[in-house]
């Protein structure tokens, strides 16, 4: 039985967050695209189609992967998952504008991704305590994070040194890494009769759950504040004349540091109770951006966003991770994951197009404002978690 005392530091539990930091490093490497397709013409527009059909593809196909997770296990699907993310890639090397190869290569790269995060959250909704489950969450938060603040600054140390060819080689690197290492996870097959007996997954019975929908609602308005925020601050930061990375590393180093730490917090505290208090300072930071990013205050709206991630992310998927049953986790985790990768895509398309039309200043007072938005749902509908 799950309880608070079942031991959370062990072996595939360590494996699969180094899993999380190769994976999420390979995903942030590809933040700095953006330069890439601005270096050779390609307009603000176009490079948020770019950007946002790499999370096309995994929303698309997160149905199929949540399928695939509850008949063959997670390890073997993590483990194709690192396999794409590698291949593609590796095969940025050989791009070199916009066109149909490059679009086919996004689309593997985020098919790639869509397994990882399919079997990923899925094991850890399956295999930790539900006590345990934002503290857990916190820690995997804390793995991605970890890439997202490291990666971005490397990699411009890469171009600066080598040229974008070395950051392409040096993604491919981590998740060939993480191909190899994935053997050390469980490879039970979750449709075994201790979990499914069977049963195939029922997409629809979670989704007319009224307190999903309301957590599906919140979660999107969060992950297309922070798509908008990754995929577009470094092209602010150019447009100022400074360098992105000490946005990138002041506001997820603070999001690890929460991250780390606050997960029992969180379980103790009440997870509405934190969502509540996080999406202001979410809103705050997101506005802040181009008033500081100029500055030697960049730090200010880097503080308050990176405190809001480090909050908000394990509380919407320990939320998420306490629906359903132990044979509807897979199910569960897919949807909500994919309504994640949705935000990213909205972030990425959505706007790309308001950066084109209105400015980039503009388009963060815009989503700072979505995310206030986030915050006033919760205060009129969200008010119990059953």
């Amino acid at each position: 039985m799950n309880t608070q005392r079942t031991p959370l530091w062990t072996r595939p539990f360590l494996v699969l967050t180094a899993c999380f930091f190769l994976a999420f490093s390979n995903i942030s490497f590809f933040y700095l695209y953006p330069l890439a397709l601005d270096a050779v013409g390609i307009s603000k527009a176009l490079i948020g189609w770019v950007m946002g059909i790499f999370s096309l593809s995994t929303v698309l196909s997160r149905p199929l992967m949540g399928h695939l997770v509850s008949k063959k296990g997670e390890r073997m699907v993590i483990w194709w998952g690192m396999v794409l993310m590698t291949a593609a890639s590796a095969a940025y090397l050989w791009i070199k504008g916009f066109g149909f190869p490059l679009l086919v290569v996004r689309v593997v790269h985020g098919i790639g991704f869509s397994a990882f995060v399919s079997g990923g959250f899925s094991l850890v909704a399956r295999e930790i305590s539900p006590y345990r489950h934002a503290e857990a969450y916190g820690i995997v938060g804390a793995a991605l994070m970890a890439a997202v603040a490291l990666a971005p600054p490397l990699g411009e140390l890469l171009i600066q040194w080598r040229g974008f060819s070395w950051v392409f080689a040096a993604a491919a690197v981590t998740t060939l890494i993480a191909s190899v290492v994935v053997g050390a996870l469980p490879g039970s097959n979750p449709n075994g009769p201790d979990l499914h007996g069977g049963a195939s997954i029922d997409y629809m019975s979670l989704l007319l759950k009224r307190s999903y929908i309301y957590l599906l609602v919140v979660t999107f308005v969060f992950s297309h504040t922070q798509s908008t925020v990754v995929n577009f601050v470094a092209l602010l930061a150019k447009e100022k004349g400074v360098e992105s990375g000490g946005f990138f590393f002041v506001s997820f180093a603070l999001a690890i540091l929460i991250l780390l730490s606050a997960g029992r917090f969180i379980q103790r505290r009440g997870k509405l109770w934190v969502l509540r208090t996080s999406y202001p300072s979410l809103a705050l930071g997101v506005g802040l951006i181009p008033l500081f990013i100029g500055s030697n205050l960049f730090f200010l709206p880097a503080l308050f966003f990176g405190c809001a991630m480090g909050l908000l992310f394990p509380a919407l998927n320990a939320l998420a991770a306490d629906h359903g049953t132990r044979q509807e986790k897979p199910a569960t985790m897919a949807i909500f994951t994919a309504v994640y990768d949705t935000g990213f895509i909205t972030g990425g398309l959505v706007s790309g197009a308001l950066s084109q039309s209105a400015g980039l200043g503009a388009l963060f007072g815009l989503t700072g404002l979505l995310a206030f938005g986030g915050f006033v749902f919760l205060a009129l509908f969200f008010r119990h978690w059953p």
